[in-house]
């Protein structure tokens, strides 16, 4: 395994790269299972929740995503874990429906560390994709945080960056001076 350098956003070799549509991957594909371990290791370097193909610079349709398991303190201090970590690859993803509802949430973006904004995004989706062997899944009704990283690599993969969803701009901040905002780089 090896970590990738994540293209950046204000680097202009860089951008031009990221705001590529990216191609549809063929599968099968005997190389995509050492790609796909490389961008998960890429991802938890840099204390990601998703990573797209497009940010270490390959225009392809692809990304990881990486959810931490739910931790739940108890009365007595000690803390128990209510739900597991989760990981998804998804190869080809398709949003094939969204949430009428609209959510703002601060979001942040490994191709711009440090940096977070208000971003306004639909409270869940379906989501279609294919797995190692070809095999099309879906995943349903999504919401929460996985449904956020979905549609934050989806776009990724489109060539459409965090920083054009904001509606308010002045929301955009560099909070690395500050203690680490909740949400997770995606």
């Amino acid at each position: 395994m090896a970590v990738r350098r994540i293209l950046q956003i204000d680097d202009a070799e860089d951008k031009k790269l990221l705001k590529a549509k990216a191609r549809q991957v063929q599968l099968p594909n005997p190389h995509l299972k050492q790609l796909i371990a490389d961008m998960f290791e890429t991802m938890h370097a840099a204390n990601g929740v998703g990573l797209a193909a497009p940010q270490i610079g390959l225009a392809q349709r692809l990304a990881v995503i990486y959810i931490p398991p739910e931790i739940e303190e108890r009365e007595d201090g000690t803390q128990v874990e209510v739900a597991p970590s989760e990981e998804y690859t998804l190869i080809n993803p398709e949003i094939i429906k969204r949430g009428e509802q609209q959510e703002s949430d601060l979001e942040g973006c490994l191709s711009l560390p440090g940096w977070y904004g208000q971003v306004p995004r639909p409270n869940w989706v379906t989501v279609e994709f294919s797995a190692l062997d070809g095999k099309r899944y879906r995943l349903r009704k999504v919401d929460g945080l996985l449904a956020r990283a979905i549609q934050h690599e989806i776009d990724h993969l489109d060539g459409v960056l965090f920083t054009e969803r904001i509606r308010d701009l002045s929301t955009l901040k560099d909070h690395r001076k500050e203690e680490q905002p909740e949400p997770a780089n995606v």
